[in-house]
């Protein structure tokens, strides 16, 4: 039962991130680009160290779209000013405004897909996947 839920689980990831690359489409962005400047937007500014622990991705990965953006005009990048190593990386007024755009699709999306289900049985089916996310960090050995 448990390898079907997994698969249940990963089923419906590779759909959500194909639906939402159809929506992105438009916007000429590609779902990791997009979760990148979500995470941006959550937080302000942040640094790439700090973007890779919140997505959970590589370096190498992470580079190649934060280029992008910028190149796009979708990012700044800003050294601080009492360690030149470091880079704050903030969204641009430009990425603001596609950043709330996407959002109001992606929750009407949601809303669709949500069809159907009471919300007890929604609440339900959120506990039960925090469950099996914290189960699997704890497999990993990783902090919350």
């Amino acid at each position: 039962m448990s390898e079907e839920i997994c698969k249940l689980i990963n089923k419906s990831a590779l759909l959500h991130k194909r639906l939402m690359a159809r929506i992105l489409e438009r916007y000429e962005l590609t779902y990791a680009q997009y979760q990148v400047l979500k995470t941006i937007r959550k937080h302000q500014t942040l640094s790439a160290k700090e973007i890779l622990v919140h997505l959970d991705t590589d370096k190498a990965t992470l580079s190649g779209i934060l280029s992008r953006l910028e190149r796009n005009g979708l990012i700044k990048r800003e050294k601080d000013p009492n360690d030149k190593r470091l880079m704050h990386i903030s969204l641009t007024a430009a990425s603001k405004a596609l950043c709330d755009n996407v959002a109001d699709i992606e929750r009407e999306c949601a809303e669709e897909l949500m069809k159907g289900v009471k919300t007890r049985e929604s609440k339900n089916f959120f506990n039960t996947f925090q469950r099996v996310i914290q189960n699997q960090k704890e497999k990993l050995n990783e902090p919350e």
